[in-house]
């Protein structure tokens, strides 16, 4: 829709050209019809006057309409562009390992802690939630990946410190993702 209000400065200053025009044979006539005096003249004039009056106030409401609809089409949303399926996807897989890093570091289980008190199993489950959430987001991914792993790790409550320096930060064991509270399920014969 912007396409269609948009106007080449040479059409607007010409709009503006047209209104000062206008203005000014107004005041012409309206000076000639003051100073005529025969009546038929000076009605003619006057006539004349309220011609160039009225093309005067249109000049200017066209421009405050325009300008009105271009402001409008400027607060509308833009379409949605495509889903970039493969970039969102690509970005999901490349965030998980150091976002998980940051939570490795901040939250590693001690030896003998309880395993109800695992925090990093909490954040890694948060992670997850939080990646689908975004990847919603069809403008996902499109941010320098240093900065979404701090932006995601200041979302979840994690330590910006330690996400500005993930690539320093190990790798959490592959037995960090295993959760021990799974028992295996109640299998039926059927």
């Amino acid at each position: 829709m912007l396409d269609a209000l948009t106007i080449t400065e040479a059409e607007a200053a010409g709009l503006s050209e047209l209104a000062a025009l206008d203005l000014a044979m107004a005041r012409d006539f309206a000076a000639r019809a003051r100073a005529a005096q025969d009546p038929d003249t000076a009605n003619a004039l006057a006539r004349t006057y309220q011609r160039m009056g009225r093309s005067y106030r249109q000049s200017l409401a066209l421009k405050a309409r325009l300008a009105r609809e271009i402001a409008q089409a400027d607060r509308e949303p833009s379409p949605p562009s495509p889903r970039d399926e493969a970039r969102i996807e690509a970005r999901i897989a490349e965030i998980r390992r150091p976002v998980q890093r940051v939570i490795w570091a901040e939250h590693e289980p001690a030896e003998a802690a309880d395993p109800l008190d695992d925090l990093a199993g909490y954040f890694f489950e948060l992670l997850e939630t939080r990646l689908d959430i975004l990847a919603r987001d069809n403008r996902f991914g499109l941010e320098p990946l240093d900065v979404h792993v701090v932006s995601i790790c200041r979302d979840m409550g994690l330590d910006v410190g330690l996400a500005r320096r993930w690539r320093d930060l190990p790798d959490p064991p592959a037995a960090a993702f295993d959760d021990p509270h799974d028992e295996p399920g109640w299998h039926g014969s059927g």
